[in-house]
């Protein structure tokens, strides 16, 4: 038995070497070698003794790539994160820990999603490109409130004869909406 757990333990390191896992990934691997139960249970021991897997570490870290490179809703991320087996307590728990901690809001957020597509969206039709921006948008896992807004802001208020103004506030990545007439 001690054979086998070393080399799941190998196994794990080389797995570990090339990406981060959660504990429920490497026991999904493991079982797909056809490791026994109690040999996955104790390399996944004794690799959480030895801080080589940690979920808490992992969901915080994957949170904070996910906001700062790609920016996501609140709701994609969660659920990516409950596909990869961490609990969504802890996946909640580091959604609002990192979001504080960065100082960000969902709709400074959605908007930074938004401007990497605006120019194509903008090229079409005001009406096509509007739907376009909120089918990106609500795909990217923010709330229909949100989007509606932004939509709203690029889209909805050249309808109505007036520009919308984004004011950003120094420091700060909230974003606050005004209406010039």
């Amino acid at each position: 038995m001690e054979q086998i757990i070393a080399k799941a333990v190998r196994y794990c390191l080389y797995l570990l070497g090339q990406k981060n896992y959660t504990s429920q990934q490497l026991r999904d691997k493991l079982q797909r070698k056809k490791y026994p139960a109690a040999a996955i249970t104790a390399t996944l021991a004794k690799l959480s003794s030895w801080h080589y897997l940690d979920d808490d570490i992992f969901t915080e870290t994957y949170v904070r790539g996910r906001l700062r490179f790609k920016p996501r809703g609140q709701q994609l991320i969660l659920r990516e994160l409950q596909l990869k087996g961490i609990s969504k307590e802890l996946a909640q728990a580091k959604i609002a820990k990192v979001m504080q901690a960065e100082k960000l809001d969902e709709l400074g957020l959605a908007e930074k999603a938004l401007r990497r597509k605006l120019s194509s969206y903008q090229q079409a039709p005001a009406e096509k490109g509007a739907q376009r921006a909120r089918n990106y948008l609500l795909r990217q896992g923010f709330s229909y409130e949100i989007t509606d807004k932004l939509v709203k802001c690029y889209w909805g208020e050249k309808a109505n004869r007036r520009k919308a103004e984004i004011i950003r506030h120094k420091g700060r990545n909230k974003v606050q909406y005004e209406t010039k007439y």
